[in-house]
């Protein structure tokens, strides 16, 4: 039934009932699909338009009888207004479903190395386990900042967090190793210690050069050398495999290719010290059912025994 009475569109002005319908128009193209998909009618849309203007004292759109186009004010409009409507919508979820029953949109953040290598494979369970949470994946280069906007960061301690605003969960445990394909083995003389180390091919992760210097356990520093480096961590990881040398990274992030038998761990009595992951999602009044779940499914999956993971790539 459609709400034509000047009563019930008094009563519809308010910020939310008229941004709802200014950013409906937008999408729609038109008023009349605008109307038909807000169950209201062209004239309602219309007049709640005007209050908006009228409250911010600006012209969103540019009305002719054949066309609809946003003005600068509009367009800044419209981007917010669009992403406070959808945290809005997935509050009101997230306040009033249970677990089971839990939707919505989910965005996560992490390292390159972590987002194509460790969740991804995290994800498609997850997914699984509550087919109704929609999963965006935002991933960033070393140096990078998180997008503010995000639900939740996986990553290392960040040091330029606000962590006022912001809340660090411990999620697990990593230690870097070394592994390198059979191929490359193949004929060399078995590796004993630490410092023959120094003398293999070592495919490097980063923009550090081909020479970086590692720390592990027992205070021992390599300066490790070689000659391809990336930034990609799937082409770190198919460099490998393609036995041009040996990789430092987390278990987790070469568990296919070791189950395979396509790498092999090279002096696994060395190792990086312990480091730990976290997981960063802002304060906020309400309660983060989404981020929570997820959370809760990463640290099952990386309890001990599966601790290691991509984010040892990341430096």
């Amino acid at each position: 039934m459609r709400h034509n009475s000047e009563e019930e569109d008094a009563e519809n002005m308010d910020w939310i009932t008229c941004t709802k319908s200014f950013v409906m128009v937008v999408d729609q193209g038109s008023l009349a699909q605008a109307a038909t998909r807000l169950n209201t009618s062209s004239s309602a849309l219309s007049k709640r338009l005007a209050w908006l203007e009228k409250q911010l004292g600006v012209q969103l759109l540019k009305r002719t009888t054949r066309s609809l186009t946003m003005t600068d004010a509009g367009r800044l409009f419209y981007q917010r207004s669009a992403r406070l409507l959808d945290d809005w919508q997935q509050l009101l979820a997230e306040t009033t479903s249970t677990y089971g029953e839990v939707s919505g949109v989910l965005r996560i953040g992490a390292p390159l190395a972590t987002g194509s290598r460790l969740l991804v494979h995290y994800l498609a369970e997850f997914i699984d386990t509550y087919p109704n949470i929609q999963v965006e994946l935002h991933t960033i280069t070393p140096g990078q900042l998180p997008d503010l906007n995000l639900d939740v960061f996986i990553s290392k301690t960040l040091t330029d967090f606000n962590s006022a605003s912001y809340i660090a969960t411990r999620l697990f445990d990593f230690q870097p190793g070394f592994y390198a394909a059979p191929s490359y083995l193949e004929g060399k003389p078995d590796i004993d210690t630490a410092e023959q180390l120094t003398q293999h091919n070592c495919l490097l992760f980063g923009t550090h050069g081909h020479e970086q210097e590692h720390v592990f356990e027992n205070e021992v520093r390599l300066r490790l050398k070689g000659n391809f480096t990336t930034q990609n961590p799937e082409a770190l990881v198919a460099a490998a495999v393609a036995g041009m040398g040996i990789i430092l990274v987390g278990e987790n992030t070469v568990r296919r290719e070791l189950s395979k038998g396509l790498l092999v761990p090279v002096l696994p009595s060395l190792r990086q010290p312990v480091n730990s992951a976290y997981a960063y999602y802002p304060k906020l009044d309400y309660n983060h059912v989404k981020t929570k779940l997820f959370i809760d499914f990463i640290k099952a999956k990386a309890k001990p025994g599966a601790q290691d993971t991509t984010l040892s790539s990341q430096r």
